[in-house]
């Protein structure tokens, strides 16, 4: 008898720790033990490209082969798709790392991906694969 008084206390001293814990989620953070609240949803910085930097990326990924192919079955559903700030990257494309001399001059870029597709160079959010700039491939940004 004893037992089942103490084990419905924990659980009720357990289930009041989860309701709180739930509680804190719902207000979009969650605190560590040493206080600090940490976002549930964290989000890049905006990202404003300068023409400059637009252009080292465009050279660094211009000889990557790794243009989509709409010929695959993975991304024949993505033929229709029109690239445009905002807009996730469809199903079965996948986003590839910025190249390597690109994240040694801008670091800032290592949470974002790109695409190559239709002639366009896209940048991608790493974490939403929302498109965040666009931008030629082949023609040189002045």
């Amino acid at each position: 008898m004893r037992a089942s008084i103490i084990i419905a206390t924990l659980a009720i001293m357990l289930g009041g720790t989860a309701l709180s814990l739930a509680q804190q989620n719902a207000q979009g953070a969650v605190e560590l033990s040493n206080g600090t609240k940490v976002p549930q949803n964290p989000s890049l910085p905006k990202l404003n490209l300068t023409n400059t930097q637009r252009e080292q990326i465009r050279k660094a990924v211009l000889t990557e082969h790794n243009e989509v192919e709409f010929r695959l079955m993975a991304t024949k559903s993505a033929k229709d798709f029109t690239p445009a700030v905002g807009s996730k990257i469809p199903k079965g494309v996948k986003a590839q790392s910025l190249p390597t001399p690109v994240l040694t001059q801008m670091p800032e870029l290592r949470d974002y991906m790109y695409v190559k597709m239709k002639d366009k160079v896209l940048i991608v959010n790493g974490m939403t694969n929302k498109i965040v700039d666009i931008f030629p491939e082949t023609e040189p940004l002045s």
